[in-house]
């Protein structure tokens, strides 16, 4: 029986044991008096996450475009990832918290003004930025790094409260990714107030992309490839080693922004050769999926898998760069790490996440995930990453095309906006069990 329906004993019941459980039951009664109701709380969550996946996708649309305008790299890749990467993370880190935690949405206009504050900042470095006007970037960032204080904030608010601690690693690691953004940011706003260094650069590149992107996608890909592939966790990832893993990328990304902040030879590249065995054995920690798994997630899981080992080539080549005394995430490893990385496993997860919060009932959540389920897409995703390691421009522009065309096609189909329940279907003011359930993975064995 769910502890949040559990009822009070019986007044018959006499004696100590008697009064310790009335007691008990009036304390559980005074710690559940402002709990939502599971469906209320599911149902805001949801629409907290839709309004700010739109945003995302605006920014990714936008990126698109400038790399169209712009012949530059940073302005695509600044409002790729400052864009419509944060804003992802931001609502799907509090909706999984919210889902795997059983606690109550944060209130909306609290994540209205993280979410404001995401935009405005993100918007207006690359503003800033791209017109030459650094007191712009310099404010606008700050109104970033507030933003991400805001997400820390929530988070920290939103699992306080709930009652389920068995997926307190993903959280944790969510923390951990906002920390590490807020010093990448920090170093940018510097950076823009005062005249950058290569040293400087790569710190706050390998802070924002390993630390604030990287730490949140490796606490969430054990957890959410077994959502993906409607299975089980892996039977031998516990919630120790998960805690150990988090705790061995965070001191790799420490060390390499630390020793690259400061110019220190030799120690970043052998902190980002331990983070990317730290990949790998995150990599070990998803549940191999079945041939039936497989088969019904298709290109979704796939993704991930792939864009996990994209991401761990990135790293390492990135530690010869390094090595070599080459300037760290600046060359084609970094176009690849975005694209082929984290782009393939964000592409991904948006093919879930889309159907899923799109809802409507089975048949709509089915019709949403055969949308969703592009093996073009995947492969022009791929053929892009080995293009651009391989220096055949336009082979990977033209692959990049097929792909964001795919996908914008794909996500239009699907929407972002909660559909209605089929008439035929039981009427109800909540979502239904396969949509309240479809991003809570099993840790049953």
């Amino acid at each position: 029986m769910s502890p949040e329906a559990s009822p009070e004993p019986s007044g018959d019941d006499a004696g100590p044991t008697g009064a310790r459980a009335r007691t008990a039951a009036r304390s559980a009664t005074r710690s559940g008096r402002d709990r939502p109701d599971p469906a209320d709380r599911v149902r805001r969550s949801h629409a907290q996450t839709r309004t700010t996946i739109r945003f995302a996708l605006a920014f990714f649309a936008a990126a698109a475009l400038a790399a169209v305008w712009d012949h530059g790299r940073w302005l695509p890749l600044h409002l790729f990832l400052a864009g419509g990467v944060v804003l992802a993370i931001s609502g799907v880190s509090l909706m999984l918290t919210v889902t795997w935690s059983a606690a109550p949405a944060p209130p909306d206009r609290w994540v209205t003004i993280q979410r404001t504050l995401i935009i405005v900042g993100a918007a207006g470095v690359g503003i800033g930025r791209t017109a030459d006007v650094p007191a712009a970037v310099a404010v606008t960032g700050t109104a970033f790094l507030l933003g991400l204080l805001a997400l820390a904030g929530l988070l920290a608010w939103t699992i306080r409260r709930g009652p389920k601690r068995r997926f307190d690693a993903a959280v944790a690691a969510y923390l951990a990714a906002v920390a590490a953004g807020v010093v990448g940011v920090g170093l940018g706003v510097t950076m823009a107030l005062d005249s950058p260094t290569l040293p400087l650069r790569s710190a706050h590149a390998t802070a924002n992309l390993l630390g604030l992107v990287g730490l949140t996608i490796g606490g969430t890909l054990p957890f959410f490839a077994a959502t993906v592939g409607r299975s089980k966790m892996a039977r031998h990832t516990t919630p120790r080693r998960l805690a150990v893993t988090l705790a061995w990328q965070v001191a790799m990304v420490a060390a390499a922004v630390i020793s690259l902040a400061l110019d220190v030879a030799t120690v970043p590249s052998v902190a980002l050769v331990g983070y990317a065995v730290g990949i790998l054995v995150i990599l070990a920690w998803m549940p191999r999926p079945t041939r039936r798994q497989w088969t019904w997630a298709g290109p979704r899981l796939v993704a991930l898998w792939l864009g996990g080992f994209w991401w761990c080539a990135a790293v390492v080549a990135t530690a010869v760069d390094a090595a070599t005394g080459t300037a760290v995430l600046d060359g084609r490893w970094l176009v690849i790490m975005v694209l082929a990385g984290y782009g393939q496993i964000a592409w991904g997860s948006l093919a879930y996440l889309l159907p899923m919060l799109r809802g409507g009932g089975p048949d709509q959540l089915s019709d949403g995930f055969a949308t969703t389920r592009s093996w073009p897409g995947l492969v022009a995703i791929n053929v892009a990453g080995v293009a651009v390691a391989v220096a055949v421009t336009p082979v990977a522009v033209a692959a990049v095309a097929v792909w964001l065309l795919d996908a914008a096609v794909r996500a239009a189909r699907v929407g972002t906006s909660r559909a209605e329940r089929q008439a035929t279907e039981p009427s109800s003011t909540g979502p239904s069990t396969t949509e309240t359930s479809s991003i809570r993975p099993s840790t049953e064995e």
